[in-house]
């Protein structure tokens, strides 16, 4: 179920990136700046648990973490004015669905303060994620 999971936070970011003009970079690809402002996606899974008896649904919770990562030296508002809009665009409640699975953000995106280092200035954004698997009797 992660690779579902996956999918669908990361072509709800496609949309808001793509709206943006922004690329984005997924795990395990490696970033190759090039004085261009992009995206960071990581999934980070936490327990898996299950509701019913029979263990047959399952709960999948974990963060998903977007992080903005603009060239060092070119200030923070625009950097800013897109985490406003990724968190604007990954409201709490939000449902995505595919086949038997539901998928909830349940918890409000947050920014956290900006990383920066010798390249780039990076502003993390992270939220809870809740993926149900439905089951139809």
């Amino acid at each position: 179920m992660i690779s579902i999971i996956s999918e669908l936070l990361e072509s709800h970011l496609y949309t808001i990136a793509n709206q943006l003009s922004l690329p984005i970079v997924y795990e395990n690809i490696e970033a190759t700046p090039n004085d261009e402002v992009y995206l960071k996606s990581n999934i980070l899974p936490a327990i898996t648990t299950s509701f019913d008896l029979e263990s047959e649904s399952r709960i999948y919770k974990g963060v998903y973490q977007i992080s903005v990562v603009a060239p060092i030296n070119t200030g923070k508002l625009r950097s800013q004015q897109i985490v406003e809009s990724i968190i604007k665009h990954f409201p709490p409640n939000l449902e995505l669905m595919r086949g038997n699975l539901a998928l909830y953000i349940n918890s409000v995106p947050s920014a956290y303060p900006a990383i920066t280092d010798k390249t780039t200035y990076t502003i993390p954004i992270s939220m809870n994620y809740r993926a149900d698997t439905l089951i139809f009797n």
